[in-house]
């Protein structure tokens, strides 16, 4: 079976993030799919807990969240978090832009040489990135070359304004509304 972990703030998630993890479950790409909302340096990170009851509303049943401080005290994804977890995990999958990361993700080549990554494609070359920077490892990396329109940044952006939230499923948007958050 192959279970991966989704890695990102999810803050908060949108639409983009549940096409992306049910469709690499249709895809078989995967077939189970853990979500790990992490800490990050954004100012605007609303706390665990929440981003955690967002992606329970949106989550099927092939899917499951995790939560950061079982396995990490301040939060932030790690080697170490993946070796604490213990689930079997094959893939990992993340954003090009915490990709573009990457290589200062401590053991960050012992986690190319344990698991494989899918690397969401976004706004810049991924395969060239990864033919200039990890040119040992192309058969470990996965790029889903799919745009997904709707970023979190966009969703908060429409919920400063007030604006019509498109990129976030209506599950979301009233329990981010009903619990003031992002204002």
């Amino acid at each position: 079976m192959k279970k991966s972990l989704f890695v990102g703030s999810f803050n908060p998630i949108t639409i983009a993030h549940e096409k992306i993890s049910k469709e690499l479950i249709e895809n078989k790409i995967v077939d189970y799919l853990y979500f790990l909302p992490v800490n990050s340096n954004k100012t605007d990170l609303i706390n665990i807990d929440n981003r955690i009851e967002m992606i329970n509303l949106i989550k099927s049943e092939k899917e499951e969240v995790l939560n950061i401080y079982d396995y990490s005290k301040d939060g932030f994804f790690n080697y170490d978090v993946l070796e604490k977890i213990n689930l079997n995990i094959t893939h990992i999958i993340l954003g090009s832009d915490l990709f573009l990361k990457f290589k200062t993700f401590n053991n960050y080549l012992d986690i190319l040489n344990k698991y494989y990554l899918i690397v969401i494609n976004r706004e810049f070359d991924t395969n060239k990135y990864i033919e200039k920077e990890y040119k040992d490892y192309k058969d470990k990396i996965i790029v889903i070359n799919k745009q997904y329109d709707g970023s979190s940044k966009k969703a908060k952006e429409l919920l400063k304004n007030k604006d019509n939230n498109i990129y976030l499923n209506n599950k979301v948007l009233d329990y981010i509304n009903k619990n003031n958050l992002y204002s």
